[in-house]
């Protein structure tokens, strides 16, 4: 049986919600309005059916770029901008055809770099987002935050029994690489069974070491719960507070 890839799963189970999503999250809106300016050249990775990028349009930001690596997303993205403000194409994050420092912002929300399913592909995307920014550019990220779901009782259940079942079976895959607890809006039931594909899942030390090794300084991070409260923090004060949902960085190219 051949295995499921995340790129299958964007291109069905979650076709709709990537194609047609609206609005931004409080998260996203917060994080937008605080660190982008309107008037700066900006690239959104991974934008699917264009959701964050038409919000930015109708706040006000001028020049607008975004790329997914599904043609699909792409047609869905470019319908709903008859007007062809933004700029849609299909590119791969891990080798991308824009110059060396051609935005001044880039956006990588969406927990684009976490769908990728290897190591060396992660890395790549992140070289590649540092390369395409300029000089003093911001950069938005946000990972899978994977101490936020070892922290949830709702979860941890999950999470010691899958490390006791990979045990057992002599595997050697660490809680990073989680299964997709739901497919479609539905309880995807196979991940009992620890199916690929997997998500994967950042530490707070992973992700500062991922962007930092790279070149980015870091201005700022919180979970979920930090931009709910409209605050953002350094990685030593976060170590410290309550977490949950998603790992939010703002990075700046020196």
């Amino acid at each position: 049986m051949s295995k499921v890839n995340n790129k299958q799963i964007y291109s069905t189970a979650e076709f709709d919600a990537w194609a047609y999503g609206v609005n931004l999250l409080d998260e996203e809106k917060y994080l937008v309005d605080t660190y982008l300016d309107k008037e700066r050249k900006t690239l959104e990775a991974g934008t699917g059916g264009g959701r964050i990028l038409l919000e930015m349009e109708k706040m006000g930001f001028n020049s607008l770029y975004g790329y997914d690596y599904m043609p699909e997303y792409i047609e869905q993205a470019q319908q709903k901008n008859p007007n062809s403000k933004i700029s849609f194409e299909v590119q791969d994050a891990t080798q991308l055809e824009y110059t060396d420092s051609s935005f001044e912002q880039i956006i990588y929300l969406q927990q684009i770099v976490s769908s990728i399913e290897t190591e060396v592909g992660r890395t790549k995307a992140i070289q590649e987002a540092y390369r395409i920014l300029k000089r003093k550019g911001i950069a938005l990220f946000s990972f899978l935050y994977l101490e936020s779901r070892l922290q949830n009782l709702v979860y941890l259940p999950f999470l010691m029994y899958l490390r006791t079942t990979r045990k057992l079976r002599g595997s050697n895959r660490t809680l990073n690489y989680l299964p997709w607890l739901k497919l479609g809006g539905k309880p995807n039931w196979k991940a009992l069974c620890d199916r690929e594909p997997y998500m994967y899942w950042y530490s707070l030390h992973e992700a500062t070491l991922a962007l930092t090794s790279v070149g980015f300084t870091i201005l700022a991070l919180g979970s979920s719960y930090q931009l709910q409260q409209q605050q953002m923090l350094d990685s030593e004060s976060l170590a410290h507070q309550p977490i949950a949902g998603m790992l939010y960085c703002v990075c700046q190219k020196t």
